[in-house]
């Protein structure tokens, strides 16, 4: 396996990403949970809007951690690895 110079970290920020985007897709669920609640939360478009701006950043911010993981971890070259990143920054081209 690959990585582990940071311990695999870089993964606990993509599972915070995709805790987030369960969240956003279940903002108008009125179903209840097993504690009488609703399960969405309803915040308004807005809010909604600007969480899901916030979920693509950190989303984002995992892919990043894990190809610097990778690069510490000696799995990347410089090359390849300044070569992604140009690419998942859209820098470069």
């Amino acid at each position: 396996m690959s990585g582990g110079h940071f311990d695999y970290d870089c993964f606990r920020i993509s599972e915070f990403a995709d805790k987030l985007k369960h969240e956003i897709d279940v903002n108008d669920d009125k179903t209840e949970n097993e504690f009488g609640d609703r399960r969405g939360y309803h915040f308004n478009i807005n809010t909604l809007n600007r969480v899901t701006v916030a979920h693509r950043i950190i989303e984002k911010a995992g892919k990043l951690a894990k190809e610097i993981e990778w690069l510490y971890s000696g799995d990347h070259s410089e090359r390849s690895f300044n070569g992604l990143m140009d690419e998942m920054l859209g820098e470069g081209q």
